[in-house]
C-alpha cells in the first residue's frame, strides 16, 4: 500500500488524479491522506504502519513517517529552493529511523512558480539569490506559493526505484 499525503493550500499536487492513476498502474493500493483523515490519529497510525511507501511534498504531513514500519520507503517531493531543509528535516532522519529514503526533485517546469514569475526570473534560475535573503523570504516563495504539476513519466521512474528499495519490481508495460 502507498499513502499519498494530499495538501490543499500550498505544495499541492495539481495533477494528483493523474499521479494516482499511474501509482495504481504500478500495482499500488493508494490511500490519499487528507487532513480530515488524520483527525482520527489512532486509525491513521494503523494505516501508515501498514503501508510500504509514504509519498508527500515537503511539509508537516511527512512527520507521519514516524509511524512507518522499519524498511518502508519515505518518498519526499522536493520543491524548488528547499533542498537543504528537505534533506535536513526528513531525508537524514528517515535513514536514522531505519527507513529507506528517496526524493523526487521538482524541475522548474513542474513548479507553479514559473507561471507566477516566468522561466527567467531569479526565483527559478537563481534560487540562492532568493534564499540568501533569509528564511522568511524563501518560505514565502518556495513553501507558501509553490504548487506542483508532476511529470508522471519521470515520477514513475522514481517510484520504480522506491519499489526496488523494497525488493520488488514494477509490472511490465
Amino acid at each position: 500500500m502507498l499513502i499519498l499525503i494530499s495538501l490543499k493550500n500550498s505544495r499541492v499536487f495539481m495533477n494528483e488524479d493523474e499521479m494516482v492513476t499511474m501509482m495504481k498502474a504500478l500495482g499500488f493500493r493508494v490511500v490519499i491522506a487528507q487532513p480530515d483523515m488524520m483527525a482520527n490519529m489512532e486509525k491513521f497510525v494503523e494505516i501508515v504502519n501498514s503501508c510500504s511507501i509514504l509519498v508527500g511534498a515537503h511539509g508537516a504531513g511527512l512527520t507521519n513517517a514516524v509511524f512507518l514500519p522499519e524498511g518502508a520507503v519515505l518518498m519526499q517531493v522536493v520543491g524548488l529552493g528547499i533542498d537543504w531543509i528537505s534533506n535536513t528535516y526528513f531525508g537524514i532522519p528517515a535513514l536514522g529511523m531505519g527507513l529507506n529514503y528517496i526524493d523526487y526533485k521538482i524541475e522548474p517546469e513542474e513548479s507553479s512558480l514559473i507561471s507566477l514569475y516566468g522561466k527567467d526570473h531569479p526565483v527559478i534560475v537563481d534560487l540562492k539569490s532568493i534564499t540568501s535573503k533569509g528564511f522568511e523570504v524563501g518560505r514565502a516563495v518556495y513553501l507558501i506559493k509553490q504548487n506542483f504539476n508532476i511529470d508522471v513519466v519521470r515520477f514513475r521512474k522514481t517510484l520504480v526505484k522506491a519499489l526496488g528499495l523494497l525488493g520488488r519490481s514494477a509490472p511490465l508495460g
